[in-house]
């Protein structure tokens, strides 16, 4: 066993020394390398331009940041290392004793000193360096992909993934400050719970458990979706996603899967699976706990095999919508047949063939433009899903009302009113719609299933 002479085991002190001063100079590398793939392909034009601009003047300088906080505390840890032992050379030259005599063991230093501190931070430190040096995998090898002419990435997809990395680097440092592994720009495992009936007597509503909005139209179906937010805001919930059932005596259901947006802002991935942390992964391409929990949730519902599915989807929602709609694999198991967005950048995506799209947003909302209009890195732009633009409920410096579900359900509602070409694209995509909307003699029973993030 150690004997620690003076609170600190110096052995132990200059080793980890030595661990910080490697992973700074593994950060440097990391940086060095990143900077040399975002120049080294040909790519020209003002979002080549704003995203090397952003690298340079946010995502490297936390990078370099990290570092530098890295090699100070390897060189504090090792001065006060260095002096301790010093300190005990010329004293007595016997191992130093507690106020009884007794040897002051490395076992007591963990239990309440520096090996402590150590152990502790130094832990949660290296948590967020695994975590960030994942994300940079991703981020080379999408590079790698477009040097290679293996896969031409999107630029959001690319700048996604830098982002990523960037913010993981940031959270090693705070974890390193803190002692605790806040998990920024982690992610984790999807669950989803089991479903619970949504009342469909009004009368029967409570605050967060609104009754099942009867689908008959867009507006109705956008309804869902701002349903399943009222479920989520339940205290202790983490999400919902509303599953609604329409019956029109066919013999074949079909189903809608309404899924709400972000729900928390924090850059600490926690449990609540639709948050910061799931918006860059989702753009960047990469599985995320958000998408998992939706496509759990409708396991648990029970969705029969063959039955028409549509997904319905506000901002992440709509992303989380898209994605899933562009594995065939997901598309042939379920029977996805439609999808309608509101306020989702799913521009950079390819739904599968076959899945009828259609991605409403406000003149002003600057969220569904995020993906730079699916633009790769070639600059090609794909073909998006058929777009309706509409008015904007406020101006352009209200962000806000702009990215509203609210508003977004009013604009539809009225501009389907006021007639028009937007008005008749949006009738044109409602009248594809029939196995979903409740016609005469035709029922809806809706779901509510609890998603969540674990470990």
């Amino acid at each position: 066993m150690s004997v620690v002479t003076h609170g600190m085991d110096t052995a132990a002190g200059l080793a980890a020394s030595g661990h910080l001063e490697t992973g700074a100079q593994e950060i440097k590398e990391l940086a060095t390398r990143l900077d040399a793939l975002l120049y080294a392909f040909d790519w020209t034009g003002s979002d080549a331009d704003r995203t090397r601009d952003s690298w340079q003047g946010v995502e490297r300088p936390s990078l370099d940041t990290a570092a530098q906080h890295l090699t100070g505390l390897a060189l504090l840890i090792r001065q006060e290392a260095e002096a301790q032992d010093a300190t005990s050379d010329s004293g007595s030259g016997g191992a130093a004793s507690s106020a009884g005599g007794t040897p002051v063991t490395l076992e007591q230093t963990r239990q309440g000193g520096i090996g402590a501190w150590l152990g502790q931070h130094l832990g949660a430190f290296f948590s967020g360096i695994g975590r960030t040096l994942d994300h940079a995998g991703g981020l080379v090898g999408k590079i790698g992909d477009v040097l290679t002419g293996k896969e031409d990435w999107s630029v959001a997809e690319i700048a996604a993934s830098a982002l990523a990395t960037a913010g993981a680097g940031v959270g090693s440092v705070v974890n390193l400050v803190t002692g605790e592994d806040e998990r920024w720009f982690g992610e984790g495992r999807g669950l989803a719970g089991s479903p619970v009936d949504a009342p469909t007597d009004p009368t029967a509503a409570g605050p967060f458990q609104p009754a099942v909005t009867r689908p008959t139209d867009l507006p109705s179906l956008m309804q869902g979706v701002a349903d399943g937010y009222t479920v989520g805001m339940a205290p202790g919930s983490d999400g919902d996603v509303r599953i609604t059932k329409v019956d029109n005596g066919t013999g074949t259901p079909a189903y809608i899967v309404a899924i709400p947006g972000t729900e928390s802002w924090s850059p600490a991935a926690g449990g609540q699976p639709r948050d910061l942390s799931a918006n860059l992964g989702l753009v960047a391409g990469n599985p995320t706990a958000a998408a998992e929990s939706v496509r759990l949730a409708m396991d648990n519902a029970g969705i029969p095999a063959g039955s028409p599915v549509m997904f319905v989807g506000h901002s992440q929602g709509g992303i989380i919508a898209g994605q899933l709609a562009s594995d065939p694999g997901i598309v042939e198991r379920y029977g996805v047949t439609h999808v309608l967005t509101y306020g989702a950048p799913i521009d950079h995506m390819q739904l599968a063939p076959g899945v009828q799209a259609l991605q409403i947003q406000h003149g002003n909302d600057w969220v569904p433009r995020l993906d730079l209009g699916g633009v790769s890195t070639s600059g090609e732009f794909p073909t998006p899903a058929s777009t309706v633009t509409l008015d904007s409920p406020s101006h352009v410096f209200d962000p806000a009302t702009n990215h509203s579900y609210q508003e977004y359900i009013s604009s539809v509602r009225e501009q389907m009113a006021a007639g028009g070409a937007n008005a008749a694209t949006l009738q044109q995509y409602q009248s594809a719609l029939a196995p979903f909307l409740v016609g005469p003699g035709g029922s809806a029973t809706a779901v509510d299933v609890p998603v969540s993030r674990g470990d």
